[in-house]
């Protein structure tokens, strides 16, 4: 699920979901850690005109025995795919996907790869006409003479390098082989580095560039765990100003996530039970506001992942 857009409609799907079931700081460059660099490195290889940019720490996810039923769920609908071609769960550390276009990081063989790759029926070759990089190719559907040709195959193309699998319609691909030559800007650029200096790390990190609520330059969450069975999930939002965050708009769209969360406690009251998310806060510094709240585990992966 994309967690982005209005936060009413995240919310409605969280209490479908919950229903169903029953001061900023900033870290200089030097303490950043393998996890935090690879977001950024990932992050630098997608075009800045993406909308969206989602890093998963993968490698976190399946060492961490407080997080195995999160992993299990997360490998299931985000991380199994991966082995139809040819790359074991064990081997990727790191996952990065912006829309169609995928990036996967780990110790993997390119080579497993490529023979995975000649298992699809022959639907991919490697096209000769990258003279800078191995890319394999969706051979085109074929279609008879005077038909309408189908749409282009999802996952048109592969990338690869040494422990980086890139996978996406073949205009994805070309779009990263771009960012990679230096002949388009990355996503990653100022804003963006404050946004992501503002989150804490997490097992997820969400980059979004919709302008939402009116005034809103780009915008962050991550998701942490706190302790075994709790996440913090953290939203940073950059505005154009400091009057910005001060608008009507800003502030109807603020007060009505607050608002959410007190509707979804009553609600829990109303049922006699004790309410999942806890320590809800809300605070402005200058152009960025920030927003947190504590959410357990069963519920912050329907979130994720069923809402």
């Amino acid at each position: 699920m994309r967690l982005h857009r209005s936060i009413t409609i995240v919310m409605a799907a969280m209490l479908t979901a919950l229903l169903a079931l029953g001061g900023c700081s900033t870290k200089p460059a030097a303490e950043e850690t393998t996890a935090e660099r690879a977001c950024i490195e990932l992050m630098q290889k997608v075009p800045v005109y993406y909308e969206d940019f989602e890093f998963w720490d993968a490698s976190t996810l399946q060492s961490d025995a407080d997080l195995t039923e999160f992993y299990q769920v997360w490998h299931g609908r985000r991380g199994e795919w991966l082995e139809n071609f040819g790359i074991s769960s064990a081997d990727v550390d790191y996952v990065a996907e912006a829309g169609v276009l995928t990036l996967a990081r780990g110790d993997f063989s390119l080579q497993d790869v490529r023979d995975g790759l000649s298992l699809f029926e022959d639907d991919y070759y490697l096209d000769t006409s990258y003279t800078d990089m191995e890319v394999w190719v969706c051979k085109p559907s074929e279609h008879k003479p005077g038909e309408i040709p189908p749409p282009p195959r999802i996952g048109g193309a592969v990338a690869l390098t040494e422990g980086l699998f890139v996978w996406g319609n073949k205009f994805n691909v070309d779009d990263y082989l771009r960012v990679v030559r230096g002949e388009e800007l990355s996503m990653y650029d100022k804003n963006a580095a404050e946004v992501l200096e503002r989150l804490p790390e997490g097992i997820m990190t969400r980059i979004s560039r919709s302008p939402y609520p009116e005034g809103v330059i780009i915008s962050g969450s991550s998701i942490k765990k706190e302790e075994k069975g709790t996440y913090s999930w953290v939203n940073v939002y950059k505005f154009e100003s400091p009057e910005a965050v001060e608008s009507a708009d800003a502030d109807e769209y603020f007060k009505g996530i607050e608002d959410d969360f007190k509707e979804a406690e009553s609600v829990f009251a109303e049922r006699g039970e004790p309410c999942p998310f806890r320590s809800f806060t809300l605070e402005q510094q200058r152009e960025f506001v920030e927003w947190s709240v504590l959410i357990e585990e069963k519920y912050m992966i329907a979130l994720l992942f069923y809402g």
